[in-house]
Parts: C-alpha cells; sequence; structure tokens
C-alpha cells in the first residue's frame, strides 16, 4: 500500500478540491432562522399562578407533539402561504417555492420547515430554512402568529405563547465548506485505497519472486532491476531505447546491475553443471517482456570469464541481437542451416571478451521447420563441441513454437518474466508447452523489478523495454528504419558485409 502513497495523496487532493469548488461555488447557500414557543396545558390563570406540577408538564409535552403534526396540515400551510403573498410578489417567490395558479404549494413551503421539543420540554421550537436570511424569519413569524388559532380550535385545550421573534442571520447555515473539503479529503483517500485494492486482488501479474517459485517449483535464477529512466511510448523498442539497456559498450549501466548478471551467470553454470549439455534458449511467454537485452547482457557478462561463449539469435522473424551488437545481418543462422559451409563467414568472432554472436541471417518462410529441422541439430552438435555455453534467443512460446523445435538438442529454457506484465496463467500455458515437448524449465528470470522501497539505484531506476512483435508476422526485412540510429546500423551492416 506505501508503494501507492502519491497515487492515494493525490486522489485526497482531488476529492478536497471537488468537495471544495461544489460546495463554494455550485450548492446554493441555505440561511436558517428559528422561534420558539411555549406550550401550556391550561389557559387558567389561578391555575397557572398556583403552580405547576409534574402531571401538567407531561400533558404539555405531549401536547408538543400534536401541536407539531397540526401545524404540518395543509390548512395551516395555505394560510402560511397567503400571508407570505400578501408580503411578497410571486416574482419574488417562485425563486424560492412552487407557486401553481398563484398559490404556494404546501410541500414546498413545509420542506422548509423543521419543528421539534428542545430537550424534550413543553418548548417547541420551529426552524425554517430557505436560500434568503430574511424570507426564513419571515416565515418563522408567520408560523408562530398563525398557529396558534389553529391549535387551539383543533385541541379544544392547552394554549401557546411565543418567545420573543425570529431574527434574521446572514450567517449561511448550508453548506459547510470546511466540512465537506475535510469529507471529501476522507472519501478521496478511502476511494484510493479501495481502488488500488480492487486492481492488487485482481491483479494476476508476476510481481513477487516468492510466489513465483511456489507456483511453478523452479529456481529463480534472476531478478533484474529496472534500468535507465522513463521512455515515451513512442521511443520504445528504438535502437536508441535499446542501447541504454545494453551492458555491451555501455558506461552508464548502474553498478549493481552489472552485479546482477554476474550473479545471473554464476546461477546459470550452476545449473547447467551437472549437465553434459551446455546449450540454453532463452525465451518468454509474451512478446514485450525484454528477453532479447536479458540474453545480450547474460552473454556479455559471460564473456568476462575464461569460458568460450556463443550467442545465436533464433528469433528469426524479429532479429535484434545484430542491432545489440553493431553487427552485419546478411548472413547469419537461417543462411547456415541451409549451408554449412557459409559458418565462418557468418560467425563474429570475439564480439566483446571470450563472446561469439551468430546473427539471424536473412529472415525466412519457415524458421520453426528450420529450427527443427536436422540440420539445425547437426549444427548444435558441431558448435557445442567448441564452445563452453551457448545461449539461444529464442522466440516468445505463447506465440510460436520456435523454443520447442530445439527441446531435444538443449539443455534447458529459462524464461524471462516482465514483472507487473506478465501473468501467471500466461507462464502456466508457456509451462504446457515445454512439457508436452518434454523440454525442462531450468528456472525464471524476473525482469524490470520495481523496488518500491529502499534508496540508491533500486529505487530510482525504472525500465521498460518495448518489444515490437504482433500476431501477424510479415516476413521479409523491413523497408525503412525506425530511426537514424537504425538508419546508421544499416550502413554499418553494409560496410561489415563488404
Amino acid at each position: 500500500m506505501l508503494g501507492h502513497i502519491w497515487w492515494i495523496i493525490a486522489a485526497a487532493i482531488v476529492g478536497a478540491m471537488s468537495t471544495f469548488g461544489v460546495s463554494r461555488f455550485m450548492i446554493p447557500k441555505q440561511y436558517q432562522s428559528n422561534i420558539s414557543m411555549y406550550v401550556k396545558n391550561s389557559e387558567n390563570q389561578e391555575q397557572q399562578q398556583q403552580g405547576i406540577n409534574n402531571n401538567d408538564l407531561t400533558v404539555s409535552k405531549s401536547l408538543v407533539s400534536t401541536y407539531i403534526v397540526i401545524m404540518n396540515n395543509d390548512v395551516v400551510m395555505d394560510e402560511i402561504g397567503s400571508e407570505l403573498l400578501k408580503q411578497y410578489s410571486e416574482e419574488e417567490l417562485q425563486e424560492y417555492f412552487t407557486i401553481n395558479n398563484g398559490k404556494i404549494t404546501n410541500s414546498s413551503l413545509r420542506s422548509c420547515f423543521q419543528m421539534s421539543a428542545v430537550d424534550q420540554t413543553e418548548v417547541l421550537k420551529i426552524t425554517a430554512t430557505t436560500k434568503n436570511a430574511e424570507l426564513s424569519s419571515e416565515l418563522c413569524n408567520i408560523m408562530a402568529d398563525v398557529a396558534p388559532d389553529f391549535l387551539i380550535r383543533v385541541v379544544g385545550a392547552g394554549s401557546v405563547e411565543k418567545i420573543g421573534a425570529a431574527k434574521v442571520y446572514d450567517a449561511p447555515v448550508s453548506p459547510n465548506v470546511m466540512k465537506n473539503t475535510a469529507l471529501g479529503f476522507v472519501v478521496g483517500i478511502m476511494l484510493a485505497i479501495f481502488v488500488i485494492l480492487m486492481i492488487d486482488f485482481f491483479d494476476n501479474t508476476v510481481k513477487d519472486t516468492v510466489a513465483l517459485n511456489e507456483e511453478f517449483k523452479k529456481p529463480i535464477i534472476g531478478e533484474i532491476q529496472n534500468i535507465g529512466g522513463k521512455v515515451k511510448k513512442k521511443d520504445r523498442g528504438t535502437s536508441a531505447d535499446r542501447k541504454k539497456k545494453l551492458i555491451y559498450n555501455n558506461q552508464d549501466i548502474p553498478f549493481n546491475i552489472l552485479e546482477t548478471y554476474k550473479s545471473l551467470r554464476s546461477s546459470l553454470n550452476f545449473l547447467v553443471s551437472t549437465s553434459e549439455n551446455k546449450i540454453v534458449a532463452v525465451t518468454s511467454s509474451n512478446p514485450s517482456e525484454g528477453k532479447s537485452v536479458t540474453i545480450a547482457n547474460l552473454a556479455t557478462a559471460m564473456s568476462e570469464t575464461d569460458k568460450k561463449i556463443l550467442l545465436i539469435d533464433a528469433d528469426m522473424r524479429k532479429p535484434v541481437q545484430h542491432k545489440n551488437f553493431r553487427l552485419s545481418n546478411k548472413i547469419g543462422l537461417s543462411n547456415v542451416i541451409t549451408d554449412v559451409k557459409l559458418l565462418d563467414k557468418a560467425m563474429h568472432k570475439q564480439v566483446v571478451g571470450n563472446l561469439d554472436v551468430l546473427t539471424a541471417g536473412t529472415i525466412p518462410p519457415n524458421p520453426s521447420e528450420l529450427l527443427a529441422s536436422r540440420q539445425m541439430a547437426e549444427l548444435l552438435d558441431k558448435l557445442k563441441e567448441q564452445y563452453d555455453m551457448i545461449l539461444i534467443d529464442c522466440a516468445p512460446i505463447n506465440i510460436v513454437s520456435d523454443v520447442v523445435s530445439l527441446a531435444n538438442s538443449i539443455a534447458g529454457v529459462v524464461v524471462v518474466v516482465q514483472y507487473g506484465t506478465t501473468t501467471f496463467a500466461e507462464l502456466e500455458d508457456a509451462k504446457k508447452q515445454l512439457e508436452l515437448a518434454n523440454c525442462d524449465i531450468l528456472g525464471f528470470v524476473l525482469n524490470e523489478v520495481q523496488h518500491k522501497h529502499g534508496t540508491g539505484y533500486y529505487s530510482n531506476y525504472k525500465y521498460k523495454y518495448k518489444y515490437k512483435y504482433n500476431y501477424n508476422y510479415r516476413y521479409g526485412n523491413e523497408k525503412t528504419a525506425s530511426s537514424k540510429e537504425d538508419a546508421l546500423e544499416s550502413v554499418d551492416d553494409e560496410k561489415n558485409a563488404d
């Protein structure tokens, strides 16, 4: 909840400002006046002089309730309406009352009055509330003048005596701006908390490594923090945006991020240490979860060791590793699968440290078939003899089945999970597909983790990697570069090819 404190504060401020504006400028002001009347059990002066006993007080109190009912009767309201029309014109009164056929309706008059006994005594208090202070006072005085005759005639017992006269109070009793503003502040807080709780309740995205581990019984081999600042939606996925997140030739990457990838490197080495097969595929359940940047950074971190590492870009629909490392992509994996003699020409040696990179190559019409072919299996058998570790960047498994095609040739799969985006249901679908292919999940990497508390890089960096995947694939090279950076990379590709 504390992670959403600014949303709660903002909602409280908006609630307070809204109720202040409505109360101050939109709700009409109401003015009140009142008058009191003393209810007596008998009009006999001699009896009154002898004193009042408890029985008289009890009868007077009961008369108060009876008088209130009579004073709300239509006959009394008709008389009050007639008196008002003698003092004010219809044009003046129609702003405050409903007038039909030259007569003020009883309901509009009755709604202005409130009558009650004062602290359960024989004192009857009449209160009138309208949008005009003088009119409220006048209503009280008219009621106090008109009511006694009706009460004595109808009840036939007791009497009432007016205590003073109603005064004009210029201070409005409603709306209470301060009270409403405070109420709006509290309601804003409560509404924000309710919305946050509802969002969290229905949120099925992965935000907790413990829950992820318990759900799938697989290790969490890495937890990558946010990298870089906020990126505009239109700029996500561009070369400039992507390079901010790569540790390759990037001096601005925080130290703790570098250490995270070194920890990921150690965890992966440990997982495959007992396996003769050192080929690991990296995928995600869906697009836009940062798996290509993650594997590029992992490969770069591994290149710092004395082991010989190979990174293969097997995402032949949307390849990006040649852009990540600024390499030519005219000849790559797709070309080598069809003609193994091109392997030496396609391989980029020692791109960084002990890292070699085999880019995706020409985009083919049948990536899944190529990856599942005998030639691909033979190529991996050949390459694993030359390298200590081979990392394969594969397309998202819930979109296409490319990684499943490699099941028989790899030690297992590392699944990249995007914090707050990937759902448990999507991961369950990915897991089922891998299990059907008898492909082992080595573990998960939780990407773009947002730490709500703490200081330093863990709380300041916000990382969002946009991967331009969609469900309708178009094969072939893109006709235009997405930015000036892409255009420069295209020129570099041609130079490298020459």
